[in-house]
């Protein structure tokens, strides 16, 4: 029974990382079909066009709320950190709470060349994907890709 419990979890937080990431229209959303490795692609568009600008999403859900204030740690093993952090582009986690719906997101990946370590106490919190949370993920994609390019100049 627990293997259905997870199987749906897993399920329904892949639905909800798809209406979350489609409320804005400056996202196209592609789905990996395999099991490893990220789950999305997602790339940021602009004005019907798209930049370049692309960031990885990993999926994960649990069936309770998370209460204020909680800390919550999702168990990433090394080789998968490892994975994450070849990765080109930023890579965040979604995590979607099946009691209440709410979307979390945290970055896996967000170091750029010049600065590896950059704002690591900051990555590690969750953020809500409710409100601004969409636009703000968005806003720190753009950022990572601003500081990548002058980091090049």
């Amino acid at each position: 029974m627990k293997q259905d419990l997870a199987y749906f979890i897993g399920q329904r937080a892949e639905a909800l990382a798809n209406v979350y990431l489609t409320r804005s229209q400056n996202l196209v959303v592609q789905r990996l079909d395999h099991d490893f490795g990220i789950d999305l692609l997602v790339e940021i568009a602009h004005n019907n066009r798209t930049t370049g600008k692309v960031f990885g999403v990993q999926i994960k859900g649990r069936d309770k709320a998370l209460k204020n204030g909680q800390k919550y740690l999702l168990p990433i093993t090394e080789e998968y950190n490892q994975y994450f952090q070849n990765l080109p582009f930023p890579v965040c986690l979604l995590l979607f709470t099946m009691e209440d719906d709410k979307g979390y997101y945290q970055w896996v990946n967000y170091s750029t060349s010049s600065s590896p370590d950059s704002n690591l106490a900051d990555q590690a919190k969750w953020r809500s994907l409710d409100g601004n949370g969409i636009e703000h993920l968005l806003q720190e994609v753009n950022d990572w890709y601003d500081a990548k390019r002058h980091s090049v100049t």
